[in-house]
C-alpha cells in the first residue's frame, strides 16, 4: 500500500485536490477527522481536561470552543496540547492504515494541515503540497470565506515559507501543486502527477 501525503496553504485548494484523488480510487484519511474522533473519546477527553481544565462538553467529550481559546495565542500551551494529541493521532492513524491495507486499499491519501510540522509525513511515500499565489489566496479568502482584507492578510502572515516545508519533508519526496488557475487546469495537473505517483516504485510496508 502506498501513502500519499497531502497538505497545503490556506485557500490553496487542498480539498479540491483531495476530491480529485478520491475520484482516482485513493482511500482518504483526514487528520482533522482523526482528532475529532479522539476528542469524542471520553477517556482521552478526560486526559486533556486533567491537563487543561474546563474543556469538556456536557457529554464528557472535548468542547473545541473551550479548548481553542486556551491554546491558540499561547505557544507554550499549544505545544503541550500537541505533545499529547500528536502521538495519539499517530496511533489512531496507524490503526486506520492497517485496516485499510487489510481491506485491500492500494493507495491512501493522508491529508493534514500540519502534515510536515507534525512529522506525519514520515509515513508517506510522497507528499504533495498545494500552493497558490498570495494574490489568489487573498481573493479566495475574501470571496469564499467572507473575510475582510485585514482578516485575510492576517491569516496569510502565519503560513510557513516553502523553504521550511522542503526542510521539514527531509528525505520524503515533496511536490508543490500550483493552483492559481481554473479547476480544469488543476484537474489536468493532478491527473499528470497522479499518473507518476501510481506508476512509481512498488509500495513499501506502511
Amino acid at each position: 500500500m502506498k501513502i500519499l501525503g497531502l497538505t497545503g496553504d490556506i485557500a490553496s485548494g487542498k480539498s479540491s485536490v483531495a476530491r480529485l484523488l478520491g475520484e482516482k480510487g485513493a482511500a482518504h484519511l483526514d487528520a482533522d477527522l482523526l482528532v475529532r474522533e479522539l476528542y469524542a473519546n471520553r477517556d482521552f477527553a478526560a486526559q486533556l481536561a486533567a491537563q487543561f481544565g474546563d474543556v469538556l462538553a456536557p457529554d464528557g467529550t472535548i468542547c473545541r470552543e473551550k479548548l481553542a481559546p486556551l491554546v491558540f495565542g499561547n505557544e507554550a500551551l499549544l505545544h503541550e496540547l500537541e505533545a499529547i494529541v500528536y502521538p495519539a493521532v499517530a496511533q489512531l492513524r496507524a490503526q486506520k492504515l492497517r485496516e485499510l491495507e487489510k481491506n485491500g486499499a492500494k493507495w491512501v491519501v493522508l491529508e493534514a494541515v500540519k502534515l510536515l510540522e507534525s512529522g506525519q509525513s514520515r509515513v508517506c511515500d510522497e507528499v504533495w503540497c498545494v500552493v497558490a499565489s498570495r494574490e489568489t489566496q487573498l481573493r479566495r479568502l475574501i470571496e469564499n470565506r467572507d473575510l475582510s482584507v485585514a482578516q485575510a492578510q492576517s491569516r496569510l502572515r502565519n503560513q510557513p515559507p516553502r523553504e521550511r516545508k522542503i526542510e521539514l519533508a527531509g528525505s520524503v519526496p515533496l511536490r508543490f501543486v500550483e493552483n492559481n488557475g481554473t479547476f480544469d487546469e488543476l484537474k489536468t495537473r493532478v491527473a499528470a502527477l497522479w499518473a507518476d505517483f501510481a506508476a512509481s516504485a512498488a509500495p513499501r510496508d506502511a
